[in-house]
């Protein structure tokens, strides 16, 4: 059985960019993550202990985020997939960062993946 966990459509804001005015104020990021797992050998008892909890997920996202300013998306892309991998749990990772205010006529991304 293949399991997968999703983060989607996770909201918060970001020291990220290189012009001036996106170093003054942090900007709102829009992130959305997929986790393939690797295979449970263990019988799911309903007990968190005995699955892979989706809020550590949440807290590296938290961590690297708050940790310095970013230039780009793309380095910042890099570092949350490179936390999330390490979990010995964690076969691959799909990573989509979006800046929805980037422009005032679209939202721009990007998305990484170890695979």
């Amino acid at each position: 059985m293949k399991q997968k966990i999703f983060i989607e459509n996770f909201k918060t804001f970001a020291s990220i960019g290189v012009y001036e005015h996106e170093k003054k104020d942090k900007q709102e990021i829009i992130i959305n993550l997929e986790i393939i797992l690797k295979k449970n050998k263990n019988l799911i008892l309903d007990k968190l202990n005995n699955v892979s909890d989706y809020g550590q997920f949440r807290k590296i996202i938290l961590n690297v985020i708050d940790v310095k300013h970013y230039n780009l998306l793309e380095t910042l892309c890099e570092e949350i997939l490179k936390k999330i991998i390490k979990i010995d749990s964690v076969k691959k990772v799909k990573i989509k960062i979006t800046k929805p205010k980037a422009f005032k006529d679209c939202e721009v991304s990007v998305q990484f993946s170890n695979n």
